[in-house]
């Protein structure tokens, strides 16, 4: 089986999915792609080519062709907007040739992959959520700041911790913001600044505003199989810097597991996917994203003794799955060289 990662020149991702892949005795060939010549995966993968553009119009043809020539059984995206969403909303050409693109389809993928339409989904299901506000006026921002005292904006859209910043009235610049001695400070914007700027060369309907939520930041991955969850194995994160987890530990909480599948079931998501949560002040589980797509924490769970990216792979190419329980496991990410 020939499998091609779609954007494999991440730091966090792509090394982690190709290591994971060759330790698979039925995977026969890894091909990368990516719009970096320069990148890990390049080195790390069988073969490796460099892509146009996602946005542009010769992305499409130049995957499938890509796939023709390399005789490419399944493509694995690593990212929802630079690959996943673009190579969904063509699955149906690339059926034809014989390759899948496992993952949510690709209406309920745009909901939860949208932060803000994820939460308002999750609010009207009655699930619990955070508090939070998808304005779309100046009078929306004004009124939820009034109401909520401790406050992060975030695009709709967006990977990682791009665009996160916490708004707080009257924030000053300090000396520890400019050198970067003030921790999350150094992410803190004058609430007034923030409106002002959005309202002059943005769009209030392109970001979200939710309560900051203090407790322990979880990351939990599920395999499911139409909505319905196979195995959910929760992260804890002990040291998430911008939005990527250095440090993370399996801890099997029976209430995140229980909350996160009936997020699954609610979203119907599909194959594996990353839910991203907080606990509250009353230590109730918080969905705040939902990744519908394979992250590089997915490592993880191969030292959990349950690869999700194998049983995965074996759930959708008609092989046998069995899914053992997880156990304890811990990773510490670090980086090293490759040299040419």
């Amino acid at each position: 089986m020939n499998v091609l990662v779609a954007v494999c020149g991440s730091l966090a991702i792509g090394p982690n999915i190709i290591s994971l892949l060759k330790d698979i005795s039925y995977v026969d060939n890894v091909v990368g792609i990516d719009i970096n010549e320069d990148n890990p995966g390049k080195y790390l993968a069988d073969k490796f080519y460099r892509c146009p553009r996602t946005n542009t119009e010769n992305f499409i043809p130049f995957v499938k062709q890509l796939c023709i020539d390399e005789c490419i059984d399944i493509i694995l995206c690593t990212s929802t907007q630079n690959s996943l969403i673009p190579l969904k909303t063509h699955e149906a050409e690339f059926n034809k040739i014989g390759v899948q693109i496992p993952g949510t389809e690709l209406s309920k993928l745009l909901v939860a992959n949208d932060k803000g339409s994820m939460l308002v989904k999750l609010g009207k299901s009655g699930l619990p959520c955070p508090s939070f506000c998808t304005p779309t006026t100046e009078d929306d921002f004004n009124m939820f700041a009034e109401r909520c005292k401790s406050i992060i904006v975030k695009p709709r859209v967006s990977s990682g911790s791009r665009g996160f910043r916490f708004l707080k009235k009257d924030h000053k610049l300090t000396y520890n913001d400019i050198i970067g001695k003030s921790g999350d400070l150094s992410k803190t914007v004058d609430i007034d600044d923030y409106r002002n700027i959005v309202q002059k060369e943005g769009n209030f309907s392109d970001i979200l505003m939710m309560e900051n939520l203090t407790g322990q930041d979880y990351s939990v991955y599920v395999l499911a199989k139409n909505g319905r969850s196979l195995v959910t194995i929760p992260f804890k994160r002990v040291n998430p810097k911008e939005g990527v987890s250095l440090v993370s530990e399996i801890d099997m909480n029976s209430d995140i597991i229980k909350y996160v599948e009936s997020v699954v079931e609610e979203f119907e998501l599909d194959w594996i996917v990353n839910i991203q949560l907080k606990i509250s002040a009353d230590g109730e589980p918080l969905v705040y994203e939902i990744n519908p797509r394979l992250a590089g924490s997915v490592i993880l769970t191969k030292g959990a003794g349950c690869n999700l990216l194998e049983h995965g792979l074996n759930s959708i190419t008609g092989r046998d799955v069995q899914i053992g329980t997880p156990q304890y496991s811990k990773m510490i990410r670090y980086y090293t060289e490759i040299l040419t």
